[in-house]
Formats: structure tokens, sequence, C-alpha cells
């Protein structure tokens, strides 16, 4: 079972504003081969596929992009290890809302 990645920024810039491929890696800071790897690997989702003009992607993918480099260079986790990774702390995140909900 696949599990969708979400990392929600916390300082989404452009929320509408979608970047080719290219530009989105540039803007997450890495190279197009390593950006490209984090969409094969399904740890982003483009935003939106055109099929015909490409495959565009939002502040979402470029911020989880960079939270995975992060996890990368300070912990030494590898591909599948920031997927993990990133699927649990979107599953935290998720389950602290539901604990603040089910407070109030």
């Amino acid at each position: 079972m696949k599990y969708p990645i979400i990392v929600q920024s916390k300082t989404t810039v452009h929320p509408n504003r979608l970047y080719d491929h290219t530009a989105a890696a540039q803007l997450a800071g890495v190279s197009v081969r390593v950006f490209l790897i984090y969409w094969n690997r399904d740890i982003i989702e483009p935003a939106m596929n055109t099929g015909r003009y490409g495959i565009f992607f939002n502040d979402e993918a470029i911020f989880t992009v960079r939270k995975a480099e992060q996890l990368k260079r300070d912990l030494g986790v590898n591909y599948p290890g920031v997927r993990a990774v990133l699927i649990l702390q979107r599953r935290i995140e998720e389950l602290t809302a539901e604990v603040r909900f089910l407070r109030n």
C-alpha cells in the first residue's frame, strides 16, 4: 500500500504557483536529477501532470525536497529512509491534531 507523503510548509510563499521540474529543483537547491529521483521514488508528487506539456510542482514539493535533503545531510538517511521518516512525521502531525480536537 502506498502512502502519500505530504509535508506542509509553515510558510508557503506562493500557494497557487506551479513550477516545472527544472525550476522546482533550482528552488529546492538540488540538481534536476536529484529532484526527479524524489519524484520517481514517490517522495514528492506533481501538483499537475499535463502529459503533453509536462509535470509541475508546487511549494509543498519544494519544501519536502528541502526537508529530505536535510535528513540525508544531517542524519545520513537514504531515500527509502527519507520516505519512511516523512510518512511518520506526517502521521504524528495527524494524530497530534486529532488529540487536540478530541480534547476540545
